[in-house]
């Protein structure tokens, strides 16, 4: 997905929107079995649940990442925080589908609320990557990094569900 063009304020009102965007994928499931149990079904390695817990993370991380740009001069910026290739798979997420899609709704608004409070002269504010590249991300980069994640994962959750329920 090409989020070049997406604005600090559309980056905010998307990342606002992902926890109900998630719960939809949820919605319907459970006529037959319950949507924990769906949730964790794997596909290609990762589950819905999986990909829930992954987006919280990354959101939380890119949140993380941008109040380092905002606060410090030139901040190196740690892999998996920046790099999706970089960031680990979840684990085993604990506890029931909807307290995951509550984390993720945190972490969502956490990342929105930094986005909107951030004054027009520090979106060209810069970290780089500690991973040798000397690659730099700005501000800008990460508030839209947070939503690729988000995007992201929410489409790969829905082709698991897909998968899995048929």
């Amino acid at each position: 997905m090409d989020l070049s063009t997406l604005s600090p304020a559309d980056a905010a009102v998307a990342l606002r929107g992902f926890e109900r965007r998630y719960r939809g994928l949820f919605a319907g499931l459970g006529d037959d079995e319950s949507p924990d149990d769906i949730a964790r079904r794997q596909v290609g390695g990762w589950s819905a649940i999986d990909h829930v817990v992954g987006a919280a993370r990354a959101m939380a991380a890119a949140d993380r990442a941008l109040a380092a740009v905002l606060t410090t001069d030139m901040p190196m910026l740690a892999p998996s925080d920046v790099l999706p290739e970089a960031r680990p798979h979840p684990g085993t997420p604990t506890g029931p589908v909807h307290e995951r899609l509550a984390e993720l709704g945190f972490d969502a608004v956490a990342a929105a609320d930094r986005i909107e409070r951030v004054a027009a002269t520090d979106w060209q504010r810069e970290g780089t990557v500690s991973d040798g590249s000397g690659r730099r991300l700005s501000a800008l980069d990460l508030a839209r990094l947070a939503v690729d994640a988000g995007v992201t994962h929410l489409r790969e959750a829905r082709k698991v569900l897909d998968a899995v329920t048929g």
